[in-house]
């Protein structure tokens, strides 16, 4: 898998990873850093940005958004998108998470000073892996923009019990359940927070 760091590929290393998604708190989840090929990444995240960006906004959220990736004429984020959709990567992805998937779809997110999506557990027909691809430089903790999940009760979101800074080359990886309330903190900078998203499928 050339997008892929090789550390990330080698039979211990998917060994470890698909036993620690079923272990970590609050839910089913993987954080890996600098997963993809530095220069890849670069490009995707260089071209990610010469594209158009729409302004989404409701109760729940505020940011911008590309139009779907697979829409879009751009080779590289075409060829990023097709790798998602691989045989290859989904059953990579399958492995490590213990759950079958078999497409994904993508789209590119920019959130500016102010935006945010609240709490909210994903829950859709079909989806049952989230990943974010994260591209954002220079953030810091008081900049926001944190990915936080939450501590459960009774099928609500309670408290947040992990966050993660935005920063750049990073996937993260969680399980759609009734239990996989996240959000994405307020944006509390002029950095751009600059992800690729979207869902694996089964």
């Amino acid at each position: 898998m050339k997008w892929v760091h090789p550390e990330y590929v080698d039979k211990p290393a998917v060994k470890t990873l698909s036993g620690n998604f079923p272990k970590a708190k609050p839910f089913s989840h993987l954080v890996l850093r600098e997963f993809f090929s530095p220069a890849r990444i670069k490009r995707v995240r260089d071209e990610l940005l010469k594209q158009s960006f729409a302004l989404k906004q409701a109760d729940l959220f505020r940011f911008h958004q590309t139009a779907d990736i697979s829409g879009l004429s751009n080779e590289t984020l075409r060829e990023f998108y097709q790798f998602f959709n691989s045989k290859e990567f989904c059953a990579y992805i399958s492995t490590i998470t213990k759950t079958k998937v078999t497409r994904a779809d993508m789209s590119g997110f920019i959130y500016s000073s102010t935006d945010h999506l609240l709490p909210h557990d994903d829950r859709l027909e079909g989806r049952r892996i989230a990943y974010v691809v994260n591209v954002s430089q220079g953030f810091t903790k008081k900049d926001g923009g944190s990915l936080s999940f939450f501590a459960t009760k009774n099928g609500k979101p309670t408290k947040i019990v992990q966050s993660f800074m935005p920063k750049d080359n990073a996937l993260f990886l969680f399980k759609v359940s009734p239990k996989s309330f996240h959000q994405v903190d307020e944006v509390l900078t002029s950095k751009k927070r600059i992800t690729l998203a979207g869902w694996f499928y089964g």
